[in-house]
């Protein structure tokens, strides 16, 4: 079975840039290293032939590869189990100029990022740069460098179509936090969806061989036929050799699109889950033709604001115009393959996809909303900090993706599950600090919240309310300690009030509660 599914870290397996390092030492009597050698100069020469018409080919002003640039990077990324310490850390990654003083990279580069520092590779000029938009959903972001000294000699690059398999291309920009521009050539081996560790959406990739090494990030793969942007390189897979993949230039567009407004709605997500129709006797059951081809929809997300017309036991024909085959896919210009949520994900969060559907014998066409799921653990966080609340030992923090990847996938299902009101969201105790008022409850961290003397918690500042509000002589915590077990926490309120100042001292916690609890 096949599923569209919502994306979350149930299947948690990170994807890094290889550690290897690209060695072309040329030997005079290498001749394969000889080879190679001559075959990476013609295709720099390829890509330098790009030059306005009539310009001087000569003149370093209209080298496009003036157009990649290295960023330097300082980021300050919170703790998420214990979210009032910050951690201070500096990144290399590599950028293009795609527009006057626009430069394309990915999310992952700039996130949490406080300073950016951008070096060109034909003068010694330093330049800062401030993220303009950032999509951690599909790994991709422009950082904006004001004045006109940064574009004197550098010409946009122009962004291309993905190459198909087999095409040659050059992975240019600064791994390994070299100073100098750096060019490993590969083919595209592979074009289908994977996961994006940054914001473990499941989108679009091109798999090359190229050596794609951390500080290769954000910098263009380029199309040796045409020198364009054929993709920018985002990850590798340590898994296997030479396993590097690149954001395709659909995806890219679709990024570019979505800015346009000066707005981020981000990737939209799939809203149904299906099983494949390979069993003939499945497909008679359902009462398909022998000409009629699908997969079966076994549940769909309620909801949102945009409910779905969709059924579980509907029968999906066709989706964005291309017909879905018994085994789940889709088969789209050139006869690639893709999978159904393909044609959801290129379209924009607010737009429609149409559907040929069966539903008890009859064919009916529907349009499906493109949304986002609200979900009540909040999704990856970047540029924002995480907000606590300490009683006692007791810290007390809203789930998100950074927190389940700090403590391991310990996932409580319910996490993954539609809003019932706006502002809900999953409270757990991301930690418990040891002293004496936690005698007894010292292994409650990580367990969900549920309630609080009786009452339903909605989000965290609910339960601070609660808390706080409370005239009772002890406080009684409903808790989901995972697997299905619950278990019941009372504490002493008199006792937590006054161990609260003892703790924040001992354990240099700065307040009682995050800035926005105030």
């Amino acid at each position: 079975m096949s599923t569209i599914q919502a994306n979350c870290p149930h299947f948690m397996q990170q994807l890094t840039a290889d550690d290897s390092i690209l060695d072309p030492c040329i030997g005079e009597k290498n001749l394969k290293a000889f080879l190679i050698c001559a075959a990476l100069c013609a295709a720099i020469g390829v890509v330098r032939a790009q030059v306005p018409e009539g310009a001087d080919e000569t003149a370093p002003e209209n080298d496009p590869l003036n157009a990649v640039v290295k960023l330097e990077i300082q980021t300050a990324t919170p703790d998420f189990v214990r979210p009032w310490r910050t951690n201070v850390n500096g990144v290399d990654g590599s950028g293009v100029v795609i527009g006057p003083g626009r430069i394309l990279t990915c999310a992952h580069c700039v996130a949490d990022s406080t300073y950016i520092r951008v070096r060109k590779n034909n003068e010694d000029s330093l330049y800062h740069g401030a993220v303009e938009a950032i999509d951690n959903d599909c790994d991709l972001a422009l950082v904006r460098v004001e004045g006109h000294a940064f574009m004197k000699d550098v010409t946009p690059m122009e962004i291309g179509e993905t190459p198909p398999v087999q095409s040659d291309v050059l992975a240019v920009g600064y791994p390994i936090g070299g100073n100098g521009i750096s060019f490993t050539r590969g083919i595209v081996s592979r074009i289908e969806d994977i996961r994006y560790e940054q914001g473990f959406t499941t989108l679009l990739a091109a798999q090359v061989d190229a050596a794609i090494n951390p500080g290769n990030s954000g910098g263009p793969v380029l199309d040796l036929e045409t020198g364009k942007i054929g993709g920018i390189a985002f990850q590798g897979n340590k898994r296997g050799e030479s396993l590097g993949y690149m954001i395709p230039t659909e995806i890219i567009r679709r990024f570019l699109r979505d800015v346009s407004d000066g707005r981020v709605d981000g990737v939209p997500d799939p809203t149904f889950a299906f099983s494949t129709l390979e069993s003939e006797a499945a497909r008679r059951f359902l009462g398909m033709d022998g000409a009629q081809t699908g997969v079966l929809v076994e549940n769909v997300v309620k909801g949102g604001t945009n409910a779905s017309p969709l059924r579980a036991g509907d029968v999906v024909l066709s989706v964005g115009g291309y017909n879905v085959a018994n085994n789940g896919n889709i088969r789209i210009e050139g006869n690639e393959i893709r999978q159904p949520r393909y044609a959801f994900y290129m379209r924009q969060i607010g737009e429609t996809v149409p559907m040929t559907i069966l539903r008890n014998g009859t064919v009916s066409d529907i349009e499906l909303p493109i949304r986002k799921i609200d979900y009540k653990i909040r999704r990856f966080m970047y540029d924002t900090d995480p907000d606590w609340y300490l009683l006692g030992s007791f810290v007390f923090t809203t789930t998100s993706y950074n927190y389940l990847f700090d403590i391991g996938p310990d996932i409580h299902d319910p996490m993954f599950e539609d809003r019932e009101f706006p502002d809900e969201e999953f409270v757990v105790i991301s930690a418990v600090m040891p002293d004496v008022c936690a005698e007894g409850y010292l292994g409650m961290a990580e367990a969900h919240v549920r309630t609080v003397n009786g009452v339903k918690i909605r989000n965290l500042r609910h339960l601070v309310t609660v808390v706080e509000d409370s005239k009772d002589e002890f406080l009684r915590f409903e808790l989901d300690i995972g697997e299905e077990w619950d278990s019941t926490m009372i504490l002493d309120a008199a006792q937590m009030r006054a161990a609260t100042p003892r703790v924040m001292e001992r354990y240099a916690i700065p307040a009682d509660r995050s800035p926005n609890l105030h």
